[in-house]
């Protein structure tokens, strides 16, 4: 577990309104950010609702899904939420970016947890999160290349696509301590993808501004498709983060402006930038020291991009804050001078 001290211009990028409730030069605890934002938040009018499920999910690899949920699950707990990442892919590279070793013996991956579920038996999620940050601020459930064992006792599971869905339902009181559990994928369509799927309403979906990728949201949109034919009632839609904007490049242009053609109102307004500061996230020589670039380099654009992603997919999945509603003051720039006055 490592510590975490939020610079005061990184409060400013991610909740310009808090700004003014902290002395110049002082440093904060997710724990703090949260506390101030408590106090102005609203009690919602009925029963606070599960946590926020985002699946993160592409059919292609290398496109920015592991960078997305880190960063995004650093950027919301530094706003004071409390997250949950879950590792889906057996590749296990969000693990390695919280600085975990995935060959570490005594991991319990989410395939593992969920099978759990299905055979009745206690799932022992306390054994399986590992702590990222104190507090339960961010919180990780690892994996490693074991996971890939879900998809054979899932081949003979009766109602298999639904498997993850159970484990968060059956085990309601665990999640509840959490505000948002942001699911990383593998690309490849499988059992395991499907059913961790299936615990969104929509998929957010990652896609690099180049030509194959933005081929392979053709088949990201036939695998929902599929999905939802399967099974009646069924709604599930995505909503599209573009990745690796370099406006020097004619080609991303293009690739951007063929995404807007083709999946109108559903790319969000940010568009995170190409950026040397991701790939140097993962430190080869040392593993162990990686972290996102919202801890290691948090004066970035990278970051400010993060950072209003994060706003806004806040907003759109309205994430609760301790089963409160946040204050639209935390992110009015105006509420600074108020304050200050």
């Amino acid at each position: 577990m490592r510590d975490i001290a939020i610079k005061l211009s990184t409060v400013r990028m991610l909740l310009p309104g808090l700004n003014a409730v902290f002395p110049p030069g002082s440093a904060l605890s997710p724990a703090q950010a949260r506390e101030a934002r408590l106090r102005r938040a609203t009690p919602p009018s009925a029963e606070p609702p599960p946590p926020k499920v985002i699946t993160v999910r592409m059919a292609k690899g290398g496109v920015g899904k592991t960078t997305l949920v880190g960063n995004l699950g650093a950027a919301l707990a530094m706003m004071g939420h409390k997250i949950l990442l879950i590792d889906g892919d057996p590749q296990a590279s969000l693990t390695l970016l919280m600085g975990l070793d995935p060959w570490a013996e005594g991991f319990s991956h989410i395939g593992e947890l969920m099978h759990r579920a299905y055979r009745r038996e206690p799932a022992r999620l306390d054994d399986a999160v590992v702590p990222v940050w104190p507090d339960g601020h961010l919180d990780i459930i690892p994996a490693d290349l074991s996971l890939t064992a879900a998809d054979h006792w899932m081949m003979g599971a009766v109602s298999r696509e639904y498997a993850f869905a159970r484990l968060l339902r059956e085990n309601a009181g665990f999640f509840a301590r959490y505000d948002a559990v942001l699911v990383d994928t593998a690309p490849a369509t499988s059992l395991l993808t499907n059913a961790l799927m299936m615990a969104s309403p929509e998929a957010l979906a990652v896609a690099m501004l180049d030509g194959s990728s933005v081929k392979a949201m053709e088949v990201l949109e036939a695998n929902i498709d599929e999905i939802n034919a399967a099974i009646p009632g069924l709604d599930m839609g995505f909503h599209v983060v573009a990745n690796g904007w370099h406006g020097s490049y004619a080609s991303y242009r293009k690739s951007l402006e063929s995404l807007l053609r083709i999946y109108p109102g559903r790319i969000n307004s940010t568009v995170l930038p190409w950026s040397a500061a991701f790939k140097r996230q993962i430190d080869p020589d040392d593993p162990l020291c990686s972290g996102t670039v919202m801890e290691r380099e948090p004066s970035s654009d990278s970051a400010q991009a993060v950072a209003e992603l994060a706003r806004s997919l806040a907003s759109r999945y309205a994430i609760l804050l301790g089963g409160t509603v946040p204050s639209p003051l935390d992110f009015d720039s105006q509420a600074e001078a108020g304050e200050a006055a």
